[in-house]
């Protein structure tokens, strides 16, 4: 499924650059700026989504064979009988956008790639409003929950993959090294509570991880949000 976006948050961006409140240099600004532009240029967000019912007595969602490894999310579930498995992206255009601007200016490029992250937070929320308006009447959603985020291991993003056809139906693969292409993309669980769910901050900018994180040194994005 398409969707739009009409802005993203710039705070956000800010805070994938570092930003920890001292004064923006006026160039830095305009950089960024531009580079917000250029993003909602080169964004072309899809997503797709199913709920499947939790087997508790084996941690597995019904009629698949995806076992929900790690006890992080089992108690981020324990209130839920269902689940949903949602995929999006900003499509292969900003991938190809952030490294053409590798070779002309590194910092352009560390700025567009910070405000992929912060467009693909802002798709998520918007993806995830959406499904919450879909047949989910008096039902509570947990926060959304990622492979490589707590104990819940990376490996289940094979499993997002191949459930909901990602390939087929947005453009979304993985490689060998479990790396999503196009790589400003998320996959996440949420649960379906019939009560309220705490929700925390969401994503790498508030992660107690964001500065050693290895995979997001590496390129990539747990999608925690």
């Amino acid at each position: 499924m398409e969707l739009q976006i009409s802005e993203f948050n710039r705070n956000e961006v800010l805070l994938y650059l570092g930003w920890r409140g001292t004064e923006i240099d006026e160039d830095v600004a305009v950089a960024i700026n531009n580079a917000i532009k250029i993003t909602m240029n080169k964004i072309h967000p899809r997503f797709i989504w199913k709920e499947f019912p939790i087997d508790k007595s084996s941690w597995t969602l019904v009629d698949t064979d995806f076992g929900l490894k790690g006890n992080d999310i089992k108690v981020l579930l324990s209130d839920c009988d269902s689940v949903i498995l949602m995929c999006a992206t900003l499509g292969a255009e900003m991938d190809l956008e952030i490294t053409k601007a590798k070779p002309r200016s590194l910092t352009n490029s560390i700025i567009l790639d910070s405000c992929g992250s912060a467009a693909i937070e802002t798709v998520c929320d918007e993806a995830t409003k959406i499904i919450s308006n879909d047949g989910f009447v008096n039902k509570h959603f947990t926060d959304r929950f990622s492979p490589g985020y707590g104990d819940f291991p990376i490996e289940c993003q094979k499993d997002f993959i191949k459930i909901l056809d990602t390939s087929r139906q947005i453009g979304l693969t993985l490689t060998e090294s479990l790396i999503m292409i196009p790589r400003k993309s998320v996959t996440a669980i949420i649960g379906v509570a019939n009560t309220p769910q705490t929700k925390r901050f969401r994503g790498c900018a508030y992660c107690s991880m964001f500065e050693n994180c290895t995979y997001r040194k590496a390129g990539g994005y747990c999608g925690k949000t």
